[in-house]
């Protein structure tokens, strides 16, 4: 793919908002959110190519400074042209600025690989979280739509590598930008 891609951090407008709720349904891997979640999230990274809604990348922050990197998702069209390592690091070198501490939890072979090349702790022990993501995921997880979608996606689920959880403490010589 020759055409530019461009990254702004925004909001989701509506349009792109149901774009990413509609991909996100077809994948396994994230449980999702719903359009009206997704237009208020404030921490977005749009990827746009040749003007168009190609992916985005967003992050929520929690309690004790830790931030997560809670959802990076292309769409089907964009994909094998570098969009979503460019979102992944946008989000993480604007983590780092910000000097938070970075969770991320992912069954996605490339992000597990950027994980580890950002030097975060990577294993599929959850219960070694970060407190904050304790904390933070019973109320994420008390949603009506994402019950449904789990077990509307439990079949597909079951047949994914395991999830594993990335966790780096904020350092200030640390590598604040990756490939």
């Amino acid at each position: 793919m020759a055409t530019e891609c461009e990254i702004f951090h925004r909001p989701l407008t509506h349009s792109e908002a149901e774009r990413l709720h509609a991909e996100l349904k077809t994948t396994p891997n994230i449980l999702g959110y719903t359009v009206r979640e997704l237009t208020r999230l404030s921490d977005v990274y749009v990827a746009q190519v040749g003007g168009n809604f190609a992916g985005a990348c967003f992050c929520v922050d929690l309690m004790q400074d830790w931030t997560e990197i809670a959802a990076l998702c292309v769409l089907t069209d964009f994909r094998g042209a570098g969009l979503g390592r460019k979102l992944f690091w946008t989000a993480w070198k604007r983590t780092q600025e910000r000097r938070r501490h970075v969770y991320v939890l992912s069954r996605n072979a490339r992000v597990i690989e950027w994980m580890r090349e950002m030097g975060m702790t990577v294993d599929e022990k959850l219960w070694r979280a970060p407190w904050a993501v304790h904390c933070y995921m019973p109320r994420y997880m008390a949603s009506r739509y994402r019950f449904t979608e789990s077990v509307r996606k439990r079949n597909e689920i079951g047949q994914c590598p395991p999830l594993m959880q990335g966790v780096k403490k904020f350092a200030g010589d640390q590598k604040v930008c990756g490939g």
